[in-house]
């Protein structure tokens, strides 16, 4: 398939996709119809007709579906289709999703039609980060004791490039099965693979390539840094951009993305700067749409609000205005950096759950984190909301950073003490720690910006 081909979805005007989304709607309608133990009753309690749902405009009559809908009872998302052909009804595989409700992973099927569709859209990101068959992708995102999207996805994105892969192997030690590297042998491999693709979360790369520079090694032929997993700042963007260089990089970049299980795939920057924000690569595939999540009824655009997604051509789990928990902005407008027509997330996603109150005002520890994140002096940081006295539930809140740093105490004290005043307007206690004391990249999945003391001791 030639890369015109690969990408025509993405310059197709918004009715012609609107056109190809309706057909999407109708599709899945009928396949919900035949065999979906959730939707089929969910609609007959309702009294929704599965044939009135025609359009995507039709489709804001359907009630959204909850994190908890999916995760009472996933296997009843799955559908069940005894006489469609074996490619729609073989499970090929199995992924978990995070932050589930009932305490345990929550698994997300995809059968080999949906596989294959991956695969496909995997081809279309490819071509929009830039990747070809010469480059050396270096996965370095761990490994986890259930499988996760961010892990396997390095393959996909290797496997139709034709690009040569190796993985790193970090992650969670496992005693009896001992496969897994230390960090610092994951910096080296890097050097030894000549790889020209790091592939990762943000935080854990920035570690690494810490490491590289306290071992002298060559990343000369580092191209790029593909994230996601965590929210990369713009700060954090360019530190990671500076360490490269200075590890022999002559002019890399950063690609960031964003990405959860349930679309099996990243919406991605299409730009070295991110002013495009991010593009969803799949609109045949995923009809995306920001809601009020107390009515149901859409956002407009430029407006944050709760992100739905619905599947428009799966066979295994299939899920109708999903809410993902991330609020964002959405833009149907032609990108201005690249043209392409698809719909973008135009706003950093953040969740309700990253809100806190403290001191008696609602705060979102975002800003904070994204001022800190790359500030030249800190090695690692942690922005830590307690109390004076944490054992006392009656005691003053208190803010506290954390931070590992090898430069002049006084003054990395006066640096962040003056973001905390801009961003949260609050006057934090500033306590220098050991790096790994904050963040241990052989023990950790990633680092944890944010923690909430107040909540522990809640817990008891």
């Amino acid at each position: 398939m030639t890369s015109d081909r690969i990408e025509e979805i993405f310059y197709k005007s918004r009715d012609e996709q609107i056109a190809l989304q309706n057909e999407g709607i109708r599709r899945m309608m009928s396949l919900c119809e035949r065999g979906h133990p959730f939707y089929k009753k969910s609609f007959d309690e309702k009294g929704i007709d599965f044939s009135s749902i025609r359009t995507i405009e039709d489709l804001e009559r359907v009630p959204l579906t909850s994190k908890k809908d999916y995760m009472v009872q996933p296997e009843d998302f799955v559908l069940k289709l005894p006489n469609g052909p074996l490619f729609e009804k073989v499970i090929y595989n199995m992924l978990y999703t995070t932050g589930t409700t009932t305490g345990k992973p929550t698994p997300f099927y995809n059968t080999a039609h949906d596989y294959y569709a991956t695969l496909m859209i995997s081809k279309r990101v490819a071509r929009m980060v830039g990747l070809t068959p010469d480059d050396v992708i270096a996965n370095t995102y761990p490994l986890t004791t259930v499988p996760h999207l961010t892990f396997f996805a390095a393959f996909w994105y290797a496997t139709v490039t034709g690009a040569r892969f190796v993985s790193t192997l970090t992650g969670t030690p496992n005693p009896e099965f001992p496969v897994t590297n230390s960090s610092r042998h994951a910096a080296k491999m890097v050097e030894t693979a000549e790889a020209t693709v790091l592939w990762g979360i943000p935080s854990f790369l920035r570690r690494l390539l810490t490491m590289a520079e306290e071992m002298n090694l060559d990343y000369h032929r580092v191209r790029l840094a593909a994230v996601a997993g965590e929210p990369c700042s713009q700060g954090l963007r360019e530190d990671i951009v500076r360490r490269l260089k200075h590890l022999g990089s002559k002019d890399p970049y950063v690609n960031n993305r964003f990405g959860f299980t349930e679309i099996s795939t990243v919406l991605v920057e299409c730009d070295r700067e991110g002013r495009g924000g991010f593009h969803n690569p799949a609109p045949d595939h995923f009809f995306l749409e920001v809601v009020d999540p107390e009515t149901g009824k859409r956002v407009e655009d430029g407006k944050p609000g709760y992100m739905a997604v619905t599947h428009l051509n799966r066979r295994g789990t299939v899920l109708l205005r999903y809410l993902t928990g991330d609020i964002v902005v959405l833009s149907h407008d032609t990108c201005p950096s690249c043209g392409r027509q698809t719909t973008r997330v135009v706003s950093q996603p953040y969740r309700k759950s990253d809100l806190l109150k403290f001191k008696g005002t609602l705060i979102n520890p975002e800003p904070l984190v994204r001022a800190l994140s790359g500030m030249s002096g800190i090695e690692e940081f942690q922005v830590v909301f307690t109390r004076l006295n944490l054992g006392d539930p009656l005691s003053p809140d208190h803010l506290q950073i954390r931070v590992a740093s090898g430069e002049s105490r006084g003054e990395i004290t006066r640096r962040v003490t003056d973001v905390c005043l801009q961003t949260v307007e609050m006057r934090p206690e500033i306590v220098f720690v050991r790096k790994d004391e904050i963040y241990d990249p052989d023990r950790g999945f990633k680092s944890k910006r944010v923690v909430d003391l107040r909540k522990r001791e809640e817990r008891g």
